[in-house]
C-alpha cells in the first residue's frame, strides 16, 4: 500500500524530537483491526499520547489505518459516522478531512452531512483544490457533488431536453412502469427493494482482480435485468458520451483508447479510487433529472399516479448493501446500465481534463476508471503542478485518483495502455504472445480438448483471443487467427 505522505501531500512534517515508539503503533494496529467499531477507541488512545513525543508518528499511523479502511465505515452506523467526523476535526489534515467527509457525505442522513459542511469549511481546504471558474476563489464544494439537495433540486423536468436526445416522454411512473413491460405496481416495488438482502433482486459474489484483492459483482435477477436493459435501450444509449471516453461505448474498444497514444514521449496513467461506488443514488438521480425527467422530490415510488421519475428510475439502477439506507445505493458492477451511466456521469470530468489536455498539447482518454494523457515534452509547469491539476479536477467531479497506481512511463520504457503497447506499433504484450503460442502448439502437438482440460468455451476463447490479436496489430494477429481458424476447422466440432 502506497504510503500516507504519498496520497496527502498537506500533512505537516514531524515536529523535531518526534520519536516512534513501536509499542504505540502495535496498539493502533490491534486497533485498527478492529474497525470500524473502534474508531472511538482510537481517538481516546491519541488523547492520552497527546503530551509524549512519539504522539505525532502514533496519529500519523492511526489516520493512515482510518482511511485505508474508509470502505468499511459504508455500512457503520451513524453514531459511528459521527464518531469518525469526531476524529476526523482532532486529529486529521485537510485533505485527510476532505477523503472523510466525501465517504460520509455519500450516504449520510441530513444531520450527518450538515455536520460535514461545517467541519470542511473549518478545515479550510481552499489551498487544496481548484478555482470553481477562471480567477475566482478557491473552491472545495465539488465534494458536496452528487450530494447537495439544493442544487439537485433545482433542476426542473423539460420535455424540450427529452425530445433534443430523443427520449421517451415519462411523466409518472404508471408510464415508466409500462415501457418496462412490467405486470403490476407490485412487482416494480420488489425490484426497487434494489438490494441483495431479505429476498431482493440483487445476488452478489466476488471475482478475483488481476491486481489482487476481490472485486463484488451485484448480479440482477431476470427480471430486473429485463428492466434495467429496458432503461439502457430507451434512454441512456440515446445519449451521447464525451469523444474521450473509450469504455463501454459502440465503437470504441480498448484498441481505439490505446491508438490515441501511440508513439509519445511520456504516458501519464491515473486510477480513479471506488470508481462505481461513487457514482451514488443522488448522482444518477441528478443525471436523470438533467436528462428531463420529474424529480417529485427526490422519493422513488411504484405508484402509478406518482411522478417521481428520476428517482424510481434511479433506484433501479443503483444497489444498495443489505443494512443500509436507500441513500448509499451506488450504481452495482454487473448491472447492464452501470456502464453507460458511469460514462454519462463523467461527462463533465471528461470535458475539464480533455481541454487540460489540449491547453498543454496532450491527449486525453478515459476507459472506464482508467485515465491516459500523452504528451511529447512535459507541461511547462511542471509534472507536479499537472498532476496536481488533474488530482482536484477530479475532487470538484466527485471522484478521488488512486495514488498508489498513478504511473509516469516514458518512452524507453514500455509504454502500455489497457493492456496494449502503445510505444511504435500498437501490440500485444510479449509474454502474452509468447503465453498464447505455447498454447496453439499444444492444441497442434496434442489436441485441443487437452488444453480445454474440460473447461467450457475454450474454443470460443481461442478464437476471440485470436480475434483480439488481430484487431490489436493486423500484421502479426492475422497470422495466430489463421492458424486457430485452420486448427478449429481441422479438429471439428466439440463433443
Amino acid at each position: 500500500m502506497a504510503s500516507h505522505r504519498d496520497r496527502y501531500d498537506d500533512r505537516p512534517p514531524l515536529p523535531v524530537g518526534a520519536e516512534t515508539n513501536p509499542e504505540d503503533l502495535a496498539r493502533v494496529a490491534e486497533l485498527a483491526a478492529r474497525l470500524p467499531g473502534s474508531v472511538s477507541a482510537l481517538s481516546d488512545f491519541l488523547q492520552a499520547r497527546d503530551s509524549y513525543n512519539d504522539f505525532d508518528p502514533t496519529r500519523l499511523a492511526a489516520n493512515d489505518a482510518i482511511l485505508a479502511r474508509l470502505g468499511a465505515f459504508h455500512l457503520a452506523a451513524e453514531g459511528t459516522h459521527r464518531q469518525l467526523l469526531n476524529y476526523a476535526q482532532a486529529y486529521m489534515a485537510p485533505s485527510e478531512v476532505m477523503a472523510v467527509c466525501r465517504m460520509v457525505l455519500r450516504g449520510g442522513s441530513t444531520r450527518l452531512r450538515e455536520r460535514c459542511v461545517d467541519l470542511l469549511r473549518g478545515a479550510q481546504p481552499d489551498g487544496l483544490t481548484l478555482p470553481a471558474r477562471q480567477g475566482g476563489a478557491w473552491d472545495w464544494t465539488g465534494l458536496l457533488r452528487g450530494v447537495e439537495r439544493g442544487r439537485l433540486f433545482a433542476k426542473q423536468p423539460s420535455q424540450r431536453l427529452l425530445e433534443r436526445n430523443g427520449l421517451p416522454q415519462l411523466t409518472t411512473v404508471g408510464e415508466l412502469r409500462a415501457m418496462l413491460k412490467l405486470s403490476s405496481p407490485e412487482l416494480l416495488g420488489y425490484l426497487l427493494l434494489s438490494t441483495s438482502g431479505s429476498g431482493g433482486p440483487y445476488a452478489t459474489f466476488t471475482r478475483p482482480k488481476r491486481s489482487g484483492g476481490e472485486r463484488l459483482i451485484c448480479a440482477p435477477n431476470p427480471t430486473l435485468k429485463q428492466a434495467q436493459r429496458a432503461v439502457l435501450e430507451n434512454i441512456l444509449a440515446r445519449v451521447p458520451v464525451h469523444d474521450a471516453a473509450h469504455g463501454f461505448v459502440e465503437g470504441r474498444s480498448t484498441v481505439t483508447n490505446a491508438r490515441a497514444h501511440l508513439g509519445r514521449e511520456l504516458l501519464i496513467k491515473f486510477d480513479l479510487r471506488n470508481f462505481f461506488p461513487s457514482i451514488t443514488y443522488y448522482r444518477v438521480m441528478g443525471l436523470f433529472a438533467h436528462l428531463g425527467y420529474y424529480l417529485e422530490g427526490g422519493v422513488f415510488s411504484s405508484r402509478d399516479s406518482s411522478r417521481a421519475v428520476a428517482p424510481t428510475l434511479a433506484r433501479l439502477t443503483t444497489y444498495t448493501p443489505p443494512g443500509a439506507t436507500w441513500r448509499a445505493s451506488y450504481t452495482p458492477q454487473g448491472a447492464p446500465t452501470s456502464p453507460i451511466i458511469s460514462n454519462l456521469i463523467c461527462r463533465r470530468l471528461d470535458a475539464r481534463l480533455y481541454g487540460l489536455a489540449a491547453r498543454i498539447g496532450a491527449t486525453y482518454t478515459r476507459y472506464a476508471d482508467d485515465l491516459t494523457f500523452s504528451m511529447n515534452a512535459l507541461p511547462e509547469s511542471g509534472l507536479g503542478r499537472f498532476r496536481w491539476w488533474v488530482d482536484q479536477i477530479c475532487v470538484q467531479e466527485g471522484f478521488f485518483i488512486n495514488h498508489s497506481k498513478f504511473r509516469v512511463i516514458r518512452k524507453h520504457q514500455r509504454q502500455q495502455v489497457t493492456g496494449i503497447v502503445v510505444n511504435e506499433a500498437l501490440r500485444v504484450p510479449r509474454e502474452e504472445r509468447r503465453r498464447f503460442r505455447a498454447i496453439l502448439h499444444n492444441c497442434r502437438t496434442q489436441g485441443v480438448e487437452s488444453q480445454a482440460r474440460g473447461r467450457a468455451g475454450f474454443r470460443e476463447w481461442l478464437l476471440g483471443y485470436a480475434s483480439y490479436m488481430n484487431m490489436v496489430n493486423p500484421t502479426r494477429g492475422g497470422q495466430a487467427l489463421a492458424e486457430v481458424q485452420a486448427l478449429l476447422a481441422a479438429e471439428g466440432p466439440s463433443t
